[in-house]
Formats: C-alpha cells, sequence, structure tokens
C-alpha cells in the first residue's frame, strides 16, 4: 500500500515534529509549507491537507486549497472565529497528538479512494465488497468499516476505544462490547476458522491487530 502524503500547512514546524514522533514514517509521508502561498505552488498530490488557521479565520486560504488540491482538508483552530464551511474536519487547541493521529486517520478513511489494500485483500469501501485471494465477502456497513481502519493499519494494534469511535462516531467507552460483537461477526465470515483466528488478532487488553493472508 502506498504511504499517504500529509501536507502541514503551518507558520511554524511544530506540528510536523508531532506528527513525525507519532506516525509510522512507513505509512505516511509528511511534508512542510509555511504558508499558503507557498502550498499553492507544489506539484504534487497530497492525500491530505492539513492547516493550522491563522489568526484571521484563514477562509480564504481554505478555498484556495481546496480549488488546488483533490484532497480533504483538516483544520486546526485557535477557537478565536469561525470555522470555514469548506473544511472536512476540525480539531480546536488545545489538543493531544493522539487526538490529531486520530483525526486524520478518520479523515483518510472517510475520504479514502473507493479501494483499499492490504497483502491479499482488497476492500471497496463503496460496495462493502471484500476479495482475498480471489474469494468474495459482502461486508455489514460496520463490519466494513471497522476492517478498513484495520486494513489503513496493518500490522499495528489498533486501540479498542479508537475503533469503536472511529466506527461509531461516539465517544460513549463503556458501549465498545457492540465492537466485540462486529469484531466476532467478521472473524465467522472471513476467517477459515473463525475459533483460532489469524487475520484479525485480539491484542488482550490493547485492541485489534490485522494479519492479512500472503497471496496465492
Amino acid at each position: 500500500m502506498e504511504p499517504y502524503t500529509l501536507l502541514v500547512i503551518a507558520r511554524t514546524q511544530s506540528l510536523v515534529k508531532r506528527l513525525k514522533g507519532a506516525l509510522d514514517a512507513e505509512q505516511y509521508l509528511i511534508r512542510w509549507v509555511p504558508n499558503t502561498a507557498q502550498a499553492l505552488e507544489l506539484r504534487q498530490a497530497p492525500s491530505l491537507l492539513i492547516l493550522d488557521l491563522p489568526a484571521s479565520g484563514g477562509a480564504r486560504s481554505v478555498v484556495w486549497l481546496k480549488a488546488a488540491f483533490h484532497a480533504p482538508l483538516l483544520a486546526i483552530s485557535r477557537g478565536r472565529h469561525s470555522i470555514p464551511n469548506q473544511a472536512d474536519a476540525v480539531l480546536h487547541r488545545p489538543f493531544e497528538t493522539g487526538q490529531l493521529v486520530e483525526l486524520i486517520q478518520t479523515t483518510l478513511l472517510t475520504a479514502a479512494p473507493h479501494t483499499i489494500q492490504a497483502g491479499a485483500m482488497s476492500l471497496d469501501t463503496r460496495t462493502r465488497r471484500l476479495q482475498i485471494n480471489g474469494v468474495l465477502y459482502q461486508l455489514r456497513p460496520l463490519g466494513c468499516q471497522i476492517l478498513a481502519l484495520l486494513m489503513q493499519r496493518c500490522g499495528d494494534t489498533v486501540p479498542r476505544d479508537e475503533l469503536f469511535r472511529c466506527a461509531w462516531q461516539t465517544n460513549e467507552e463503556d458501549c465498545t462490547r457492540a465492537l466485540d460483537v462486529h469484531i466476532s461477526h467478521l472473524r465467522r465470515q472471513i476467517e477459515p476458522d473463525p475459533r483460532n483466528p489469524a487475520l484479525i488478532l485480539t491484542d488482550r487488553g490493547i485492541g485489534y491487530q490485522l494479519q492479512p493472508p500472503p497471496t496465492v
């Protein structure tokens, strides 16, 4: 799977440093420019724009960036101004780095191309059809969202609460039992032996991890 390219537009590199310390360099390429004018001069196709909104509010910057790049835009706000309508996602200061990382992943998933690849697995998020070595499976809506995130983070453990929030769009952590139900259904649907899963692994006390099968 090709790495995502994140274009950070911010006056300083503090955001870049935080992201480089939290994101896998093999999955995310981070490019920084100090202002919108320099971003518009670039000849590249970023997967996501991250704009640290200026004190003026940044409405024009958002319009120009959205017109120039076919990519979702995540705006970081200081809370003093209204958020431009064209922003695809918003994060208000102050925030934890983990919150930013989670919003990046959710925004990429929401605006992702229809097909996600991980090893021998190919998932069409529009039709919710999963193909594993030529075998097709029709997934349920929530199952598709859960698996898409696991495929994006292939080989890494995704925390239970993060999976739940991304799929259900809520912070009610006491409801994460519903996540286990959907994981169980996914295993019954795609695992050769659901009682001894080899694809969706449990990292007890933490979350779940996807280990795709080799290409046959």
